[in-house]
């Protein structure tokens, strides 16, 4: 079915883009056949939409490829009785969404100085917008704070409330929502930077972001385990004695 042709409110809602629609097709493709597939992402498409019956708009959102190209990965989730490796999943929905990362990494560095402000800025600027749309659209993603230390090149900003995670929730589809969170980490590590997060909208009251280079002693008192509900979380680490970095 052409995405034209597909039965929601374009008026409240936005279709996906083909990033994501790439990827769900490539992760059809490697447990089906080829006429399998296509009847299989026919269906993935009439969830996708019926979905959409049930969500807030925000097709106004200046940015809506953070909200709707996740309700189709859902929404393949949902209907693949197939599925590949838990593993080979996660690469593959980050090289669709995220895969600039590694590109941008060949020329972008947190380590140093000018790029970790640049960075800062990037983030500050993402903050207002999302500031600003809050304001008309209470369901968008609601940012928590955002501050950048000059003297250690820390960056830090956190959102407690996020779309996806309210999906996730909503649906009882929380094992998939890892699948798109978890790549925040691997898309920082791209630019030779470490993700140090504690906790995330899904069991806590924020996710938190804290950025630094990945040569930062910070980095070093950190590491990163995968909790029982698959979502990759930040803990201490143990000194030899016991007790925490």
């Amino acid at each position: 079915m052409k995405e034209n042709e597909l039965p929601f409110d374009r008026g409240q809602h936005a279709v996906y883009t083909k990033n994501a629609k790439k990827c769900a097709q490539s992760l059809l493709r490697r447990c089906y056949d080829e006429k399998e597939a296509a009847e299989v992402w026919e269906k993935v498409q009439l969830q996708y939409c019926e979905f959409l019956k049930d969500e807030p708009a925000l097709k106004d959102l200046k940015i809506t490829t953070s909200i709707y190209d996740p309700i189709l990965i859902f929404a393949w989730y949902g209907i693949a009785e197939k599925k590949p490796p838990r593993e080979l999943i996660q690469r593959e929905i980050y090289a669709c969404f995220f895969g600039a990362f590694d590109t941008l990494g060949k020329v972008f560095d947190l380590n140093r100085r000018f790029d970790n402000r640049l960075a800062s800025r990037i983030f500050q600027k993402a903050n207002d917008i999302r500031v600003k749309e809050i304001e008309r659209f209470p369901a968008s993603f609601r940012m928590g704070s955002c501050a950048y230390d000059k003297e250690t090149g820390i960056i830090r900003y956190s959102f407690t409330q996020c779309p996806n995670a309210e999906f996730a929730k909503r649906h009882h589809m929380e094992d998939a929502l890892p699948l798109m969170c978890n790549c925040d980490h691997l898309a920082i590590n791209a630019i030779h930077a470490s993700l140090i997060r504690e906790g995330t909208c899904l069991t806590s009251e924020c996710c938190d972001y804290c950025i630094v280079g990945d040569k930062h002693p910070l980095a070093a008192q950190y590491e990163r385990i995968t909790a029982e509900n698959g979502l990759w979380r930040s803990v201490k680490k143990k000194l030899p004695g016991g007790e925490t970095a």
